[in-house]
């Protein structure tokens, strides 16, 4: 009964400012520490004192970041639909949910993985690997997404399964573990056991198979208060439409702002691996505001969820702006043809001023989009 009561005060009766501080504040720290993990490649490496080092890690991240889509469509769109299932009191179907989340995603992963070790010589290419950098790009590729695509995308899912029935806090010492202990593995196998790029890609993949150790852990400890299953038995494909509907405008945008990185980073290249380690530096720190809000949106997402499934719409008002950002989610596309535009016109400062150009035309669409929303959910 312990289980029900701390569900029915959290999403039904805590005032709505301290329910939304409950689940999102420990989600930010989590956003900002896996921030700060990231940021941590990026320094260590930069110690070296070798510019085709940052920009190989500067390469391989938009493709490495793709294990984020994969883990938003299995673990968002899981989550979400768990929220829902708990609000309607049906917490029958969560294990057959949780299954497919788990071992769904898991197995999508591998064949991520594989086939990207497979292609890794086009594939490196493509991204703008020069002579100077594909040895360390072709280092890190193996290390973060071949043989730690799967623990990446896994701690991801757990947590957000983790945070829908809300359990935010526990969720984001998983993925403070994971973080902290990149920090600490970075300097140790880099400089320590001289690895060089290696060493900060296999403290990445360590770091998150140890976050993948620890959810187990925590669901193990929580036995009958959680009704998340881990078990295989339990995969189905019977869910698999609620999942993704959620999950997959995610993933998309995810995918769209990777894809986005992506082209800047080969039309980077073309001046030369210099622009490239720049750039990768750069768009470490540009994540920090980005951070924050996915923080906050993954945060109330179980709590939308499970006012929307018990009815009380009112409640769900109060936080619920997901259909804006499923809206928003096709012009973040339109990123990539003026990125093209401005690198063929300008060069590559007019590259740089690509973002905040789509940033000022999305401001007053967003706006709108706002605005409709709200007041449709007032006439409902």
């Amino acid at each position: 009964m312990k289980k029900e009561r701390s569900e029915e005060e959290l999403f039904e009766k805590m005032p709505v400012p301290k329910a939304v501080a409950t689940l999102a504040v420990p989600t930010i720290i989590g956003q900002i520490v896996t921030m700060i993990y990231n940021l941590a490649d990026t320094f260590f490496v930069g110690q070296m004192g070798n510019p085709y080092m940052v920009a190989a890690v500067s390469l391989v991240s938009p493709w490495f970041n793709l294990l984020t889509a994969l883990g938003n469509l299995f673990g968002l769109g899981g989550g979400s639909l768990i929220s829902r299932m708990i609000g309607s009191n049906n917490h029958r179907d969560v294990k057959y949910v949780s299954a497919f989340s788990i071992w769904g995603g898991g197995i999508t992963t591998l064949l991520f993985s594989l086939l990207t070790y497979l292609f890794r010589h086009p594939l490196l290419s493509f991204l703008g690997a020069s002579s100077g950098t594909y040895g360390y790009a072709q280092s890190y590729l193996l290390w973060v997404v071949v043989l730690g695509g799967v623990p990446t995308m896994l701690s991801l899912t757990m947590g957000n399964l983790l945070r829908s029935e809300g359990h935010a806090r526990q969720a984001s010492i998983g993925m403070m573990f994971g973080g902290i202990l990149n920090v600490v593995l970075d300097p140790v196998l880099i400089f320590g056991f001289h690895l060089d790029v290696a060493g900060a890609a296999i403290a990445t993949a360590c770091s998150n198979l140890a976050s993948v150790v620890f959810f187990i852990v925590i669901y193990l400890r929580l036995k009958k208060r959680t009704a998340v299953s881990l078990r295989p038995n339990y995969f189905s494909f019977r869910f698999i439409r609620q999942i993704f509907s959620v999950g997959l405008a995610s993933a998309l945008a995810t995918t769209l702002g990777n894809a986005s990185n992506m082209v800047i980073i080969k039309l980077a290249a073309g001046y030369g691996d210099i622009p490239v380690a720049a750039y990768g530096i750069v768009k470490r720190i540009d994540q920090f505001p980005l951070n924050i809000s996915m923080g906050l949106c993954q945060g109330f997402m179980p709590l939308v969820g499970y006012n929307f499934a018990s009815g009380n719409y009112k409640r769900m008002r109060e936080v619920s702006f997901l259909r804006i950002a499923c809206i928003a989610v096709p012009f973040t596309s339109a990123n990539i043809p003026l990125l093209i535009f401005m690198d063929f016109t300008v060069g590559l400062y007019g590259m740089i001023w690509t973002q905040l150009i789509v940033e000022l035309v999305m401001l007053p669409i967003s706006l709108g989009m706002y605005k409709y929303t709200f007041r449709h959910l007032k006439r409902q």
